[in-house]
C-alpha cells in the first residue's frame, strides 16, 4: 500500500504547477493567471453507520463586498461532490434566479441535505 502524501507536498508541488499553467495561458491564450486568497473555511462531517463512505461538507464562498454564501454538499467514496444547496448565514436556503440574484427558497437545508444523503445511499 502506498504510502499518503502529506499536504506539505501538495503545497510545494501547486506552485511549480500552477507557474507552469501560468505560462502556458499566458503564450497560448494570452491570459493572465493571478493567486487570489479568500476567506474560505470548511466544516466537514463524515457518516458513520452506512457502507458507503460520506462526507458532508460546508465551503464559505465570498461573493461580494462582506457577502459569503456557503455551499452543502456529500463527497462520495469516488471523490465527487453531489451539491445540497447554496445557503445564507442564518442556513436559508438560496437558489440563484435567472436574473443572477440568490432567493430565498422553501425547503430547508436540512432537508434537502438527508434528499441527497438518500439518493447517494439507495
Amino acid at each position: 500500500m502506498k504510502k499518503i502524501t502529506p499536504s506539505e507536498h501538495f503545497v510545494s508541488g501547486s506552485e511549480t504547477f500552477f507557474a507552469d499553467v501560468a505560462v502556458l495561458l499566458s503564450d497560448r491564450d494570452g491570459v493572465q493567471l493571478s493567486s487570489v486568497s479568500s476567506p474560505q473555511s470548511l466544516a466537514c462531517y463524515r457518516t458513520q453507520g452506512t457502507i458507503n463512505n460520506l462526507q458532508l461538507r460546508l465551503v464559505l464562498i465570498p461573493l461580494a463586498h462582506d457577502f459569503l454564501l456557503g455551499r452543502l454538499s456529500w463527497l462520495d467514496w469516488r471523490g465527487v461532490d453531489h451539491v445540497c444547496c447554496y445557503v445564507n448565514q442564518t442556513f436559508d436556503c438560496l437558489v440563484m434566479t435567472s436574473d443572477g440574484i440568490w432567493k430565498k427558497q422553501n425547503k430547508s437545508a436540512e432537508a434537502l441535505c438527508l434528499q441527497g444523503f438518500e439518493t447517494l445511499v439507495a
